[in-house]
């Protein structure tokens, strides 16, 4: 058995359990019990097996057990556990992923308990007060390295330990809480502690763990409450199918929605994962779109501006017009628009920046990736010194809420490896904006008094995204940002994200990034909620249409037209929609609605003209499309209508005048086509292969030309041409292309 047939084997059993089908999944876990060798778990899985019939017995016999619904719960959650149990202890023979290797570390080297590395970091933290009262310098400095040092070790031993921690009884969430109270230890242990309990979840499903994390929701430090609702986050999405075995997981998460504080940091924190799923594609369109064409105006911007320019004091004051004149000519202008745009909404704009700076030994430790930034890290230390470049560095650093705390090292990682004078150089450049950036980051928490808890949130599941994308051991871990966008369907949140406000947010998010299925999907939510605007209508019926579904949009667009009559833009897409449910009629009536109001738009004239003609009211038709040439006379969709129509209404002569206009114009294939039939049928034979030629060599071969004019034989039967004759003309097309190349 490999370790594709072992995943596939739990995957069945899951879903089996899903279904609702427990025997079928006893019978699966008695033979994997049995192929493992296990005979404890199959024990248990007969015991949990004969109390499963036992109370089917009951059921037939209609005996009623006011326990039966908390029995099935507790049955169905160890059928879960000895699905995993099993599947676990053939990974931890076989398994060379980073999770089971620190299990079997952890079995062979029994690691401290919680309240053992509890007593050794208060040490440490007494041993600094001490070292502080040292006379001499040097020594003091050398002894704090050396305690600083293995301070982290213990905590990157605490981290490895909770990660690969098995599942907790009473007594070890007690030695948790106590850990996380304890004033003594320093928030960023506890914000690792709280990381390392999300981990370990994730790997190994442990309802305790998951209780832990709510306690630590109301914790008094915003740090240590925000990563506890991020992990909530993160393990209630990947185990969403079993909570509704565990009512006092629910039931906690519905009594917390009363309380606004953590409502409102819960939302935070799904804006925040529902934004990281659009970084891949702002990652894209960095590194595809606009560093590219950065790239390639650097030697142009070198030729044409004076780069002392920039270095000047002048030029840091004001924008150079020859510069702003570049990007324009270049259509930069509009896509460093868009990168400033999305960085003030929050946007992961750095992802592409920091990714390839990732690669530096500190990065191969698992723990690393979770470390709150801090300047005293022993691994900074060359860096950062007294200084007073690097101390506003620092500042300019710590100040700014656009770096994530991963991005933070990978930054003063990269600044190390450079030459000194170019280092202090940067340091000081940056240090001259620390000013600047506090005051904005102060002007920030003015405006939003929450502001400094959403900088908080967006940073960790940041380094979170960096950990399951760019960690060098990535493929061990289930990416937590692959899963679909369903935070609108997940249960145990909709106690907080079913309130009107709420899921009017996530619509929004969903619907600005373009995610029109799940937009629609919560929209309709919003609409089934009581009182739907017309807004709200109007976006299910946008979203709809952007999914193809066209009936679907029509109906929600009709919802929105009862609401606010006579809107633009709805007139304009109800009466779109039935053109394309082939209804020209009402599209039609609608039109006319829409040309009351807006009489002077000639693009509804344009449509109003479509509708005729598919309505085979040619003259209605070109009595519109002529008002559109006569007040646009260099509109070729106009001409085209006009040709197209002339032609059916047997107006050749128009036709021909049209589309000799249009040929002298950036023609089609469809033109070409179109003028070879009008000549064809004026018996202008030999203009009508000149006009088939250019469109067999418009549309690039024969056979895509021929199957555009097959489309096209029902029209010249009706307009009198002799079908028996077209072999022989398409022959001199034929003979004319290939021959003559």
């Amino acid at each position: 058995m490999n370790l594709n047939e072992a995943t596939k084997i739990h995957a069945d059993i899951l879903a089996f359990i899903e279904s609702y089908q427990l025997k079928d999944a006893f019978d699966s876990l008695k033979s994997w019990a049995a192929s493992l060798q296990n005979w404890i778990a199959a024990e248990k899985i007969s015991e949990l097996e004969t109390n499963y019939k036992y109370m089917i017995h009951y059921l037939v016999e209609g005996n009623k057990d006011p326990e039966q619904q908390k029995i099935y719960q507790r049955l169905v959650r160890d059928i879960y556990l000895l699905a995993d149990d099993l599947l676990e202890q053939w990974q931890t023979r076989n398994s060379s992923s980073v999770f089971f290797e620190r299990v079997r570390m952890a079995n062979v080297r029994q690691p401290l308990s919680i309240e053992e590395y509890q007593d050794i970091i208060i040490r440490q933290i007494d041993t600094f007060s001490v070292i502080g009262l040292l006379p001499d310098e040097d020594e003091r400095q050398t002894r704090i390295r050396q305690n600083t040092v293995k301070q982290e070790h213990t905590i990157q031993d605490l981290f490895n330990a909770v990660f690969s921690s098995s599942r907790t009884n009473e007594e070890q969430v007690k030695a948790y809480r106590e850990f996380l109270g304890h004033t003594g230890i320093p928030v960023p242990v506890k914000c690792m502690l709280i990381s390392a309990l999300t981990m370990n979840v994730l790997q190994r499903f442990d309802w305790r763990k998951v209780e832990l994390l709510f306690d630590s929701c109301s914790h008094a430090e915003s740090e240590i409450s925000l990563r506890a609702i991020v992990g909530i986050v993160a393990v209630l999405r990947q185990y969403k199918n079993r909570w509704k075995y565990y009512p006092e997981i629910t039931g906690r998460l519905s009594v917390m929605a009363d309380d606004a504080v953590f409502a409102r940091r819960l939302m935070t924190v799904i804006i925040q994962f529902i934004q990281a799923h659009e970084t891949e594609k702002i990652t894209k369109k960095l590194t595809e779109e606009i560093i590219p064409e950065m790239m390639k105006l650097s030697p142009m911007i070198g030729k044409k501006i004076n780069l002392e320019e920039w270095m000047g004091e002048s030029g840091l004051d004001e924008k150079n017009p020859e510069w702003q004149k570049i990007l324009d000519e270049a259509g930069l202008t509009d896509k460093l628009q868009e990168f400033t745009d999305m960085q003030m909404g929050g946007a992961d704009v750095f992802h592409s920046t920091f990714s390839n700076l990732k690669n530096y030994p500190f990065f191969n430790e698992m723990s690393n990736w979770f470390l709150p930034f801090d300047k005293q890290h022993s691994s900074l230390q060359p860096f950062f010194s007294d200084k007073p470049e690097s101390d506003s560095l620092l500042s300019a650093m710590l100040n700014t809420s656009m770096i994530c705390n991963s991005d933070k090292y990978s930054f003063c990682f990269s600044i190390m490896v450079m030459p000194g004078q170019y280092r202090d150089m940067m340091a000081a450049q940056l240090g001259a904006e620390s000013e600047e950036l506090k005051k904005m980051a102060e002007e920030e928490l003015v405006l939003n008094p929450y502001q400094k808890e959403e900088t908080i949130c967006k940073q960790y599941v940041q380094d979170l995204y960096r950990f399951f994308k760019l960690y060098p051991r990535k493929t061990d871990f289930v990416d937590i940002f692959a899963a679909p966008l369903d935070y609108h369907r997940l249960k145990p949140f909709l106690p907080i994200v079913a309130e009107a406000k709420n899921l009017e947010r996530i619509a929004l998010y969903y619907f600005e990034k373009n995610n029109f299925q799940e937009a629609g999907e919560t929209y309709l939510m919003l609409a089934k909620k009581g009182a739907p605007t017309s807004e709200t209508w109007q976006k299910i019926g946008y979203c709809y249409q952007m999914q193809g579904k066209v009936k679907e949009a029509l109906e929600a667009y009709l919802k929105a037209d009862l609401m606010d009559e006579n809107n633009p833009w709805v007139l304009r897409r109800m009466s779109h929609c039935y053109r394309l449910l082939k209804e020209p009629e009402s599209a039609l009536q609608h039109y006319r609605r829409l040309e009351q109001l807006k009489p002077d738009d000639l693009n509804i004239q344009l449509n109003i003209g479509h509708c005729y003609l598919e309505l085979d009211e040619y003259a209605e038709a070109l009595n519109y499309y002529f008002k559109v040439d006569l007040l646009s006379s260099d509109n070729t969709r106009a001409w085209r209508s006009i040709a197209w129509c002339a032609f059916l209404s047997r107006k050749f002569d128009v036709a021909q005048r049209y589309y000799s206009q249009i040929i002298e114009n950036k023609p089609n294939t469809h033109d070409y086509l179109n003028a070879g039939h009008v000549e064809f049928c004026l018996s202008n034979t030999k203009k009508a292969v000149e006009m088939y030629i250019q469109a067999v060599k418009s549309a690039g071969s024969f056979p895509i030309f021929k199957s555009l004019f097959d489309e096209d034989l029902d029209e010249l039967r009706e307009a009198g041409i002799d079908l028996e004759i077209l072999p022989v003309i398409l022959d001199k097309v034929r003979y004319e292309v290939y021959e003559k190349k």
